[in-house]
């Protein structure tokens, strides 16, 4: 995983000495938040963002993509961040961040089928020259990098991969800090993959972890939609068991996207009028207190906890 964007130093912020606090946001899903905590930023509405905060998407590396199970991302940002504490990367890390280098430089830009095969190419190159496994440590970053895309420009047509890969990779680490930022984990409570049972309990897992390193545990039962349904009073109309099984309504759409395109025309994960919302937010926030917003109880409850998110970034003065 990796910043959206990269930092030289700690933000400064107005004239003062005092620097932002940054919330690193890490997403379930691909698309549907990531549109939305980015809207959140830009777009003025009746609620606005506290100069004093800076929010950071994380973004899945490549074998981190299509990723949805909680405890699965919760487990790789913990790894990500001892790897950041220690010094000490994996080769699947490593591999990652050569692939996030090519993609953060436009040299890889024509979609999963060229991704995949240069994956191969580096997995091969870590079996065959190096000797290596995925979860063994990195002894020599130089060497690793500099036998890693020898090989790569050997078996590809990939160019422009410059000599001192290794520091752009020493640099391109997470810029968290325990002391002042929050790691933010916004997931659903999908029952069909955030399992609870006696013999794998996931989401009470996710919840002590997250509650033991003081990050942020942001939960919508059902799913994120409804978080976005929240910014309509017509939510109140809804059938509350519905909401809480989201049956399957149509091949593609279960019941609570079916709900939210009948309020927000044209809705889809990957695309949808997010101004609108944004303007809403005052009300999304009063609903949200209608409905569940324990973390401990949106295990089995309608609701979500997104709205207290959204308070901790908001100007002062705004009040639960």
């Amino acid at each position: 995983m990796r910043e959206s964007r990269t930092f030289a130093e700690r933000t400064k912020v107005l004239k003062t000495d005092e620097a932002k606090k940054r919330y690193f946001l890490i997403f379930e899903g691909a698309s549907t938040e990531k549109i939305y905590f980015e809207a959140l930023k830009s777009i003025s509405g009746d609620v606005e963002i506290d100069p004093l905060v800076e929010l950071i998407p994380i973004i899945r590396s490549y074998s981190e993509d299509g990723w949805s199970n909680p405890k699965k991302i919760l487990d790789r940002i913990i790894v990500n961040l001892e790897e950041e504490e220690t010094g000490l990367l994996t080769y699947e890390s490593l591999l990652n961040r050569i692939m996030d280098y090519l993609y953060d430089e436009k040299i890889l830009t024509t979609g999963k089928v060229q991704a995949h095969a240069l994956w191969k190419i580096l997995e091969e190159g870590c079996e065959k020259v190096l000797k290596k496994c995925l979860n063994d440590n990195v002894d020599n970053l130089t060497e690793a990098c500099n036998k890693l895309t020898e090989y790569l420009n050997q078996e590809s047509d990939v160019v422009n991969i410059v000599n001192d890969i290794a520091d752009i990779i020493r640099s391109s680490n997470l810029t968290y800090d325990s002391r002042f930022d929050e790691i933010c984990l916004i997931v659903d409570r999908d029952k069909e993959s955030f399992l609870a049972t006696p013999e794998n309990d996931q989401y009470g897992y996710v919840l002590r972890t997250c509650q033991k390193k003081g990050f942020g545990f942001y939960v919508s039962n059902p799913c994120f939609e409804f978080w976005l349904l929240l910014h309509f009073d017509e939510v109140f109309e809804l059938d509350k068991d519905k909401l809480l099984e989201n049956p399957q309504i149509t091949a593609k759409r279960r019941y609570t996207e079916h709900e939210l395109r009948k309020l927000l025309p044209g809705y889809s994960k990957g695309k949808y009028n997010v101004g609108t919302l944004i303007k809403k937010l005052s009300v999304a926030l009063c609903n949200a207190k209608k409905f569940c917003q324990d973390e401990d109880l949106l295990i089995s409850e309608v609701g979500t906890n997104v709205g207290k998110l959204i308070l901790l970034l908001v100007k002062k003065g705004i009040k639960d």
